[in-house]
């Protein structure tokens, strides 16, 4: 199921109070200047998706709500994240592919790359990998 083009997700308002809040949440220093914590390339690409994580891994026929386990997630800034900056999200299936699993029998593993970009291209790249296990309906 690789190659699939990419789907326009939303738009991700990464305002100054919300990145207040995040460095908040994880003990971050305070922002200095206009450059975002890095963790809203994970935030604002899962929220930005067309539909949430769960939606879309049933609409691709994935068994979400057996248990999905987080297999990998990279961060990648091909340019750089401002507070006060709207970004739009585009979500790609790189991979979906099934395989056998120790833990679970049978297991589905998605690779997607959720981009976030700004008029002057893309800020942020995450590749996010989930694996979830395969329900037998019989």
């Amino acid at each position: 199921m690789a190659g699939r083009q990419p789907v326009p997700g939303l738009r991700y308002d990464l305002t100054a109070t919300l990145d207040d809040r995040v460095r908040a949440l994880c003990a971050a220093p305070a922002r200095q200047g206009e450059l975002a914590h890095p963790i809203h390339a994970y935030l604002g690409g899962l929220a930005a998706m067309p539909q949430p994580i769960g939606d879309f891994s049933r609409a691709l026929g994935l068994a979400f709500d057996a248990g999905p386990v987080l297999g990998e997630c990279r961060l990648s800034f091909p340019g750089r994240l401002r507070v006060g900056q709207a970004y739009d999200a585009t979500v790609e299936v790189l991979d979906l592919t099934r395989k056998p699993s120790r833990r679970f029998g049978r297991a589905d593993h998605l690779a997607l790359a959720i981009t976030l970009s700004d008029p002057s291209g893309p800020a942020s790249l995450l590749h996010f990998k989930m694996i979830t296990p395969v329900v037998d309906d019989g």
